[in-house]
């Protein structure tokens, strides 16, 4: 007895609407206040920092990246490198070099706050593990500098 299989394919046609225009556009107005708006975050970051409480909790480095916008679309500091491009080529920044170089340095404290945070998070390895205090504070630390850079470009930003 044999069995007799049968496919079919059916193609349907993509359409496009051309109603709206992309979402992803930034300005230059909402690129400055986004950035603002990032300042203030980090400032209440450090401001309310619970090291004791995060790291009691499971996954508690995952507060610490949501503010920072590398967890989660709620933070301002989420996709902040599209914004730092629209300022630094626009009216709001006198010096495209210093303002370039100011961003890079705080997009890098950024990514290691990150990824201290999520450290924290991971148990691996045998043996002692690393406590997730250490971790988180070594994220403050970050923060810390990522909030003293921070005032040097509001300083560039118009």
């Amino acid at each position: 007895m044999a069995a007799i299989v049968a496919t079919s394919t059916v193609v349907l046609p993509h359409r496009v609407s051309a109603a709206a225009p992309p979402s992803g556009i930034i300005t230059a107005d909402s690129a400055r206040d986004q950035w603002r708006n990032s300042a203030t975050i980090l400032d209440d970051l450090l401001q309310n920092w619970s090291t004791e409480k995060w790291a009691e909790e499971v996954g508690g480095g995952d507060n610490i990246r949501t503010v920072l916008g590398t967890q989660g679309t709620t933070s301002p500091l989420f996709q902040i490198v599209k914004a730092f491009k629209v300022l630094r080529d626009s009216e709001y920044v006198d010096d495209f070099v210093e303002f370039q170089e100011t961003t890079d340095e705080f997009m890098d404290a950024l990514f290691v706050a990150d990824s201290l945070a999520a450290s924290s998070n991971n148990k691996t390895g045998s043996g002692k593990q690393t406590p997730p205090e250490i971790f988180i504070e070594q994220s403050k630390v970050e923060v810390v500098k990522m909030q003293s850079i921070a005032k040097k470009l509001n300083e560039m930003v118009k």
